[in-house]
């Protein structure tokens, strides 16, 4: 028989033990074919849902169905259909690679410009006090201005043609780019700055050997929000544009004709190359960015 107050000392006498650690289980990715098929359930239902009111008639006043649009969307990339009858009339038919292509090259050619402009400039946003102290209520004033107010301003100082456009594209893109790297940098931990100091990092290469690289995957955030604003802005941009060519231009032709199936082929058309543009960026900035990963 064990006596009580034995037991008692011998617990008291017993060192403490130490809370039992349970590391924080890594997130488990799913395979890819699993995830396609799981992001594919909400859009095909939503699809079928389309398909079978506008079958029965009750979405013909307003919307075309998806098989109609369909029909359009393979008569718009057929290289072998008909083309614009007339110089300087906007074609739909068999002109889908050259639509698509000139909303591409608008979009690269000002989204270049977005992040060489919103990258440094958002690092010094947070790393000078003086330059916040002088850029940070016009930056936060500039970005809650909508895309459309600076059309007319884009029209007086650029006139008309592509100029205008890549000047709204721009304005689109630079602000969420601008305002994550910020964030980003200024969440970088002081002890990685000063133990790189303490190794020998020379102040002039904190930049580049410790801010940016931890304020990555940050950055990478604010370029994907770029590009989707920028893909906002490119259809702004092209319904004023002189250009016969643009996605954007084809669907105000198509919405002027009546056509409202033409104008939901470019509706698929943005969604689509959104959705590449974003998915190019995740997977040309996974490898430096995996660390950040849970």
């Amino acid at each position: 028989m064990v006596d009580p107050d034995t037991d008692a000392l011998a617990g008291l006498a017993a060192p403490a033990r130490a809370p039992e650690r349970h590391p924080v289980p890594r997130r488990r990715r799913r395979p890819v074919v699993t995830r396609v098929v799981l992001g594919a359930v909400v859009p095909v239902t939503l699809v079928a849902l389309w398909q079978a009111l506008g079958s029965i008639g009750a979405l013909r006043t307003f919307v075309p169905t998806p098989f109609e649009v369909a029909v359009a969307f393979a008569a718009f990339l057929d290289p072998t259909a008909t083309g614009p009858a007339l110089p300087g009339t906007v074609g739909f038919a068999g002109q889908g690679l050259a639509h698509v292509g000139a909303s591409v090259q608008l979009l690269l050619s000002a989204y270049v410009v977005a992040v060489a402009i919103g990258v440094p400039a958002g690092a010094a946003l947070a790393l000078s006090p003086l330059f916040r102290s002088l850029t940070d209520p016009m930056v936060q004033g500039l970005r809650a201005i909508p895309i459309f107010a600076w059309l007319p301003l884009a029209i007086v100082w650029f006139g008309l043609g592509p100029a205008p456009a890549r000047f709204l594209v721009v304005v689109g893109a630079v602000f969420p780019i601008l305002v994550a790297t910020a964030d980003a940098v200024a969440r970088v931990p002081r002890a990685w700055v000063e133990t790189a100091r303490m190794l020998g990092t020379p102040r002039r290469q904190l930049l580049r050997r410790v801010y940016l690289p931890a304020a990555l995957p940050g950055i990478v955030v604010g370029c994907r929000l770029g590009v989707s604003l920028g893909w906002m802005s490119v259809i702004v941009g092209e319904f004023v544009s002189t250009s016969t060519l643009g996605i954007g231009v084809m669907m105000d032709s198509a919405r002027m004709t009546g056509r409202l199936d033409q104008v939901v082929v470019g509706m698929v058309c943005f969604a689509v190359l959104g959705l590449l543009s974003d998915t190019v960026l995740r997977v040309a900035s996974a490898r430096w960015t995996r660390w950040a990963r849970t």
